[in-house]
């Protein structure tokens, strides 16, 4: 097994609230930042974020992919 990280290819993550969206989004879709960070790690998807607990303490209030951590460039 590698060591070395990698992203998902093709997507970029928000640097104000996290959201995962492709790299040709010019605008957050959740916050409407248009800050982003083409690297970072881990991910989470929030379905039902007012019955997820995990969510509840990620601060995350909308569905969707959420990155985990944003690596800086």
């Amino acid at each position: 097994m590698s060591t070395k990280r990698r992203t998902l290819s093709g997507y970029k993550a928000c640097r104000r609230c996290k959201l995962v969206v492709p790299e040709d989004a010019k605008q957050c879709p959740n916050c409407g930042s248009e800050e982003f960070a083409l690297k970072w790690r881990g991910m989470i998807a929030v379905i039902d974020p007012a019955k997820s607990c995990i969510a509840k303490r990620l601060g995350l209030n909308k569905p969707g992919i959420y990155a985990l951590e944003l690596v800086e460039e």
